[in-house]
């Protein structure tokens, strides 16, 4: 400590110490940050080298140089070409010298037996949305895709009602590998959470989408990506993760790639285990008739599910020429779900005696998902095009069997005498989906200021779902016509746009689409029948202030078409006084989007406005002529109208610790349809999502990383606000291996509360408190995870394929 001191009064008291600085930030030749430049400081003219440094993730460096003289300054980097200040002089009376923009050309190299070794910014900004580089966080080794999602800026999962939203807007349209994943989000939500983020590349969360993006999801698209290595030879990497919650988790996965001149093979298995634990209590009163009028219920959900998933990737490719490329892949996962569930009702009657039901599921299942693709594309200096073939195969078989017994006030089981007090029943369901696509992409460059894109893409797709609930009567299991539903659906969408580049001046650029589609639904019983066709366009204008500022303005038409499942007219047994259906009637939701965004480096802030016609708010209780009970089922509201604030904030404290925060601030406005009362309400909502990222000596790294949405309504329910916090630590070893260890929901605080009647008469007069909680809120869920990869670590030769990478992600 005295050592110090003295240091410091040696500093202080002297006048001849000189302190200069150098600062810049250095960018490539379209303005994006070069991170890693090599800065250095020579002296002149002897060009003796006398300190240097490395550009931070943004591009920008500081030198700080204590001798007086003349000097030049040089920053190169790999790939580029060299770049060579003018002389200038340090001394007393110059001691800062900022170099502004640094701007570097590329410099065109052929590259042999080079091991490339970098890290990508987590979140990267785009014209359409964000990309998150997933495999920049400490966390995503051993997570599922599902887990990605939901530590995703601005994304939020609601497993109570298995909705995502984007920004405060439900209505998401889900990709992988550019493919629409047109089947039932509770579904969908099952396989993503069987899906490994080991083998995922990067998350696009495109909240801007152009014209040449499919128009489903008035909120916005959210495009998974997986991982395909360009690489000399044979290389793989393996990945072993086990973690324990309320029960065992384990993941194990493979890798493997094999470049050569022309041809790329790649392909990837995974295996994972998840024992896992959900609960659920809603507590209330309800005026259902069939239960002769108020009645008290306190109703308790606890399951336990095994999770086991197969994920496969697959995938060839084969260059004919510079110009032109072939390539073919496949995408499988299959889950088989296990799920035990106890269900314990406490019904308290105004005229008949107290009843505690306890009902017991268990189900067995098996999801199968097929995605099938290839392509062929051909590039040149002023044409590009590619032709693409789709086929995806979804086939869900969920049988479960309930049985039922009931208990008085003194705990003596006894037979109620209404009929809809079943002692058990079965449940049968299939859906089989298969869909087709073809598409054709067209890109002409006009001169260097102007390009026109053109694309035109058909799909037909055959839905089948045959679902029946058998109730038990005496020893035998009897039919009941109101728990049938075989249901066949035909969809055409046939669709083409236009798409047109230019740039005024150097500052000033600006994209007009313009896409039309054509949408037709067809059932087996044609009272159900829909089509119509329309124009979605899109507008956006940019206009620089400098290299790395800049203003957007953005324009796009959507729609959130319902699924199959929302229409189906089925009935699924879920208690004594309630079953879940679909609703015929559902019309699709229209919305408008503006966006106004400020980017200045990595920082940006965006002001956006949305106006939704006929939005759908699933799980509301409404009435339904085939039965007495409440009936849960997806509606059309009139309308939501968001004002919003967004920010993404990136902090760095030092050069080994970065922070990254994204919130979105607004209002939102909306009218009830399916009440009484067609109420008009108003409430502020306000989301975040924050991590920062530590890297300490001996190349370990700290990330911490939390989400909070505040409260906000889905329909006529409230919900409460809630949010996660998690952290993981990493090792990484010279072999190129790591570790990990991993702790989600260091709170256990993701209880979701919701509330029904808390803004005006629901169906029933059914006044609700419940809360769901996943298996984080009742234990921290805590995973070790090793990756090792292996093989050839030269970077394959090959040319940039201009004008054709936005194309290729939509691959």
């Amino acid at each position: 400590m005295k050592q110090s001191i003295l240091i410091l009064i040696s500093f202080l008291g002297s006048g001849q110490l000189l302190l200069a600085q150098l600062s810049g930030t250095v960018v490539d030749v379209e303005g994006n940050p070069i991170p890693f430049a090599n800065v250095m400081v020579y002296s002149h003219p002897e060009y003796n080298l006398q300190t240097g440094v490395i550009t931070n993730e943004d591009g920008f460096f500081t030198i700080d140089y204590t001798n007086p003289g003349t000097y030049i300054l040089r920053v190169d980097l790999l790939s580029f070409k060299t770049w060579n200040s003018e002389r200038f002089t340090i001394s007393a009376t110059n001691i800062k010298k900022d170099f502004q923009t640094v701007t570097l050309q590329e410099e065109v190299t052929t590259l042999e037996g080079v091991e490339i070794r970098g890290q990508r910014k987590l979140i990267q900004r785009t014209q359409e949305g964000s990309i998150i580089n997933v495999q920049a966080s400490v966390m995503t080794q051993g997570s599922t895709a599902l887990q990605l999602l939901e530590r995703s800026p601005g994304v939020i999962l609601d497993q109570n009602n298995n909705i995502f939203s984007l920004n405060g807007k439900s209505g998401v349209l889900i990709m992988i590998n550019g493919k629409a994943q047109r089947i039932p989000m509770a579904d969908l939500i099952s396989m993503l959470n069987g899906m490994s983020a080991d083998n995922i590349e990067r998350i696009e969360l495109l909240t801007n989408p152009s014209a040449r993006y499919d128009v489903d999801g008035n909120a916005g698209i959210i495009n998974i990506v997986m991982s395909k290595n360009q690489t000399l030879g044979i290389r793989g990497n393996l990945n072993i993760s086990t973690g324990y919650g309320e029960g065992l988790k384990q993941t194990t996965g493979l890798s493997l790639n094999y470049g050569g001149s022309r041809s790329t093979i790649f392909g990837s298995y995974t295996f994972s285990y998840d024992d896992t634990f959900s609960g659920f209590r809603g507590v209330g009163v309800s005026e259902i008739p069939v239960l002769g009028g108020n009645t008290n219920i306190d109703f308790t959900s606890r399951t336990q599910q095994i999770n086991r998933n197969h994920n496969v990737n697959l995938g060839y490719e084969y260059r004919f020429s510079e110009e032109s490329v072939f390539g073919t892949n496949l995408l499988f996962n299959q889950s088989s779900p296990l799920v035990m569930t106890q269900n314990v009702g406490l019904y308290d009657f105004v005229s008949d005696p107290f009843l505690e039901a306890q009902i017991h599921l268990n189900g067995d299942g098996n999801l199968k998902n097929l995605t099938t693709s290839a392509y062929f594309e051909k590039t040149g200096e002023q044409n590009s095009f590619t032709i693409t073939g789709d086929y995806i195969n979804y086939n869900s078989q969920t049988p479960n069997e309930v049985r039922s017994t009931y208990f008085d006030e003194n705990g003596d089981s006894f037979q109620p005498e209404s009929e809809i007090y079943n002692n058990g029943n079965r449940g049968f369901n299939e859906t089989d989906i298969n869909v087709g696509v073809l598409k054709f992409d067209y890109k002409h460059i006009i001169d260097e200021n102007s390009s026109i894109e053109t694309g035109v893409k058909g799909s037909l797709s055959k839905t089948t779902n045959n679902a029946r609930i058998e109730i038990l009567q005496g020893d035998s299991f009897i039919l009941d016509d109101r728990f049938i539903s075989n249901i066949q659906n035909d969809e055409k969408i046939a669709a083409t746009y236009v798409l047109a580049d230019h740039s005024f001046n150097e500052k000033l650029k600006a994209q007009l689409g313009l896409r039309y589609e054509y949408w037709d639904q067809s059932f087996d019983d044609s009272s159900l029948d829909r089509s119509f066709g329309k124009l979605f366009p899109s507008f956006f204008l940019t206009h620089s202030f400098s290299d790395t500022t800049a203003l957007n303005f953005a324009y796009n038409k959507r729609i959130t078409r319902p699924n199959y499942s929302d229409l189906a007219s089925y009935l699924v047994y879920n208690g004594p006084t309630s079953v879940f259906s679909g609703n015929p009637q559902l019309l699709p939701a229209i919305t408008d989007n503006i966006n106004l965004t400020y980017n200045n480096r990595s920082f940006s802030i965006s002001l956006l406005v949305s106006n939704e016609q006929n939005p759908i708010a699933r799980f509301q209780i409404t009435r339904n002529s085939q039965s007495n009970v409440a009936v849960i089922a997806p509606v059309n509201l009139e309308y939501q109208r968001n004002i919003d604030i967004q920010t993404n904030i990136p902090i760095r404290i030092a050069h080994w610790w970065n922070i990254n925060f994204n919130g979105t601030l607004g209002i939102r406005e909306f009218q009830l349809l399916h009440t009484d009362e067609r109420l008009k309400h108003d409430y502020v909502h306000f989301n975040f999502n924050g991590s920062q990222n530590m890297r300490l000596p001996a190349n370990f790294s700290l990330e911490l990383s939390g989400w909070y949405t505040s409260r906000h309504f889905n329909g006529s329910t409230r919900n409460e606000g809630f949010g996660i916090l998690n952290a993981g630590l990493k090792k990484e070893f010279k072999n190129g291996s790591s570790l990990q260890f991993a702790v989600t929901d260091i709170f256990e605080s993701l209880d979701i509360n919701f509330k029904y009647g808390s803004l005006t008469r629901e169906a029933f007069g059914d006044v609700f408190d419940g809360t769901f909680s996943p298996e984080s809120g009742f234990s921290r869920i805590f995973r070790v995870s090793y990756a090792y990869p292996f093989g050839n670590k030269k970077i394959k030769e090959t040319n940039s394929r201009s004008g054709a990478d936005a194309e290729k992600s939509r691959l």
